[in-house]
């Protein structure tokens, strides 16, 4: 699997099932949410946008999209609800690996460039570090409709948490 058929398989909207862990005070939390993941053209404004604010030029993306969620954590008195948009930029020589643009919510705020790599069995690991954060998850598939991801998270303070979601598709994307 290359990025471009990550996309493609992604896009739709699914039912996540979200556990999330503290580690380090050993506190868990629970929630349920839909993502709604829709493709975009690399010349999509949005993306356009992304690019000007990332320093990239529109023409190194490989691909992008759009995710939108709805859902709620357990302990929060407020649904957790936004969107994103993110572009590839898939490396010259190999389309399983590169950097993942990304800008959160209506104002765009870009946050800061990951990078993707997919392994021997077709997950994707995505990696991204800022200011001592660093977040790794990795998502795969173990059907069409039927996906999991983990993410871990270290924090400068030297506290940690994992998530894992279990994912299955509830309306495929329209096709190109």
């Amino acid at each position: 699997m290359d990025i471009q058929e990550f996309f493609q398989k992604s896009a739709g909207r699914w039912s996540s099932i979200k556990s999330n862990h503290h580690v380090d005070v050993t506190q868990q939390q629970s929630g349920k949410s839909t993502l709604e993941m829709q493709l975009l053209e690399p010349s999509d404004a949005a993306i356009a946008q992304l690019c000007e604010k990332q320093g990239v030029n529109p023409s190194q993306i490989t691909c992008a999209a759009r995710v939108q969620w709805d859902g709620f954590v357990e302990g929060e008195t407020s649904n957790q609800k936004g969107s994103l948009v993110m572009a590839a930029i898939a490396h010259p020589d190999d389309q399983r690996q590169g950097k993942l643009l990304r800008a959160i919510g209506n104002f765009g705020v870009p946050a800061p460039a990951s990078e993707f790599a997919f392994g021997e069995n077709n997950e994707i690991t995505i990696t991204t570090e800022q200011e001592g954060l660093l977040t790794v998850e990795r998502i795969w598939y173990e059907s069409d409709n039927v996906r999991l991801r983990h993410s871990k998270i270290h924090r400068p303070d030297g506290s940690n948490s994992v998530t894992f979601c279990s994912e299955v598709r509830l309306i495929s994307a329209p096709a190109k």
